[in-house]
């Protein structure tokens, strides 16, 4: 085994917590082409009752190695959403018990409440990951559980600055298998919040002419401060050789692609599903496949390429952040653990500080 991902077992196996013999868990998670030292921890917390794969981030070969070992159910973000599918599906894995639900990207916010009548099991609450299902469950009346977040946790700035690191990796490697290269180009970040932040500062350092569309006023300003000139949507469409969507709230319409300047690249940083309106734009203009991840998008003269089917690309390139990625499955467990031993409000929560410096200080007794 690398010895990264050894270094990674036996991190895990120092924060391991206790076994909890009535614990169930229901994991949302990525299957990248590597060691699933994570979902063994996970299995030694508690009982790990079902996995739902990111459909559009699933290694083939690591969904054949996990699927020997744990129940793996691939669903649809709508089907997830589905009050009756997921009831029927909780209460087949999960019949008694309690159960505790670790989501990536909010798939369980908007079937939440209707959901937790229809459960034989008692949900004890949701672990959410990213910034975007941060937002799903905020944006809920009432939230009828408990929802630690980490989205916002320092602890994940790291693999967030590396995700942007990665993207801009990713992005340079498609251009090159098109014969096209960013230097020489304009290039604009649609988002400057925390993975567009870095991907502006990626583009910046490798002397790439960068922009930056942002309407929140704040962080407009520290895009501005940082050197990054401010342009509307309409002047960047025009103007930009390489767009970069981060903003996790469609950057793109379907008009807009009618504005995109030709011969442009347009990379994702997360599913087109909340990145991008494709299913207009796909009927609209004649798509081929220019190579396996790229696709051109052609109509009446005007022609765009399209990466990864809206997808984010740096999951072609298996996303790689190194150790960092240990630091935020290591607060999933934390934050399973904080929900299964504290009396725990109903609202969105961040674990307590002295919990993070803790698996800080572990983390790095291991990798720093």
């Amino acid at each position: 085994m690398n010895p990264l991902f050894i270094k990674g077992a036996h991190f895990f196996e120092d924060i391991q917590p206790e076994n909890k013999s009535e614990l169930h868990l229901v994991v949302v998670t990525h299957l990248l082409d590597n060691p699933q030292i994570y979902l063994d921890c996970l299995q030694r917390m508690g009982a790990l009752a079902m996995i739902l794969p990111k459909p559009k981030s699933i290694c083939r070969a690591t969904l054949e190695q996990v699927e020997k070992r744990f129940q793996v159910v691939i669903k649809s973000r709508q089907q997830i959403a589905s009050v009756e599918v997921m009831a029927a599906i909780l209460n087949d894995f999960v019949p008694s018990d309690e159960l505790v639900l670790v989501d990536i990207g909010g798939y369980f916010a908007t079937s939440l409440p209707e959901l937790i009548p229809r459960l034989k099991s008692r949900l004890k609450g949701v672990v959410e990951v990213t910034e975007n299902g941060h937002q799903r469950y905020a944006a809920l009346p009432e939230l009828p559980v408990p929802v630690v977040s980490l989205a916002r946790s320092p602890l994940k700035g790291p693999e967030d600055y590396l995700t942007g690191q990665s993207i801009v990796y990713s992005a340079e490697a498609l251009m090159r298998e098109c014969h096209h290269i960013m230097n020489g180009g304009t290039a604009v970040v649609f988002g400057y919040g925390k993975i567009g932040r870095s991907i502006a500062k990626a583009l910046h350092a490798k002397n790439i002419n960068t922009k930056v569309v942002e309407i929140d006023p704040v962080r407009a300003i520290e895009a501005r401060s940082r050197g990054f000139d401010l342009i509307n949507k309409e002047e960047a469409l025009q103007t930009s050789d390489v767009i970069f969507c981060a903003t996790g709230n469609q950057s793109l319409n379907n008009h807009d692609f009618n504005r995109v300047k030709n011969g442009a690249f347009i990379f994702s940083v997360t599913s087109s599903d909340d990145e991008l309106d494709l299913v207009q734009a796909s009927s609209n203009f004649s798509v081929s496949r220019i190579t396996d991840h790229v696709s051109r998008y052609e109509r009446l003269g005007q022609y765009f390429h399209l990466a990864n089917r809206g997808d984010a690309i740096n999951f072609i390139h298996n996303a790689e952040v190194g150790p960092y990625i240990y630091l935020v499955q290591g607060e999933v467990i934390a934050a399973i653990n904080y929900l299964c031993e504290n009396s725990v409000e109903n609202k969105i929560v961040q674990l307590p500080t002295s919990l993070r410096k803790d698996l800080a200080r572990r983390w790095l007794s291991h990798f720093g």
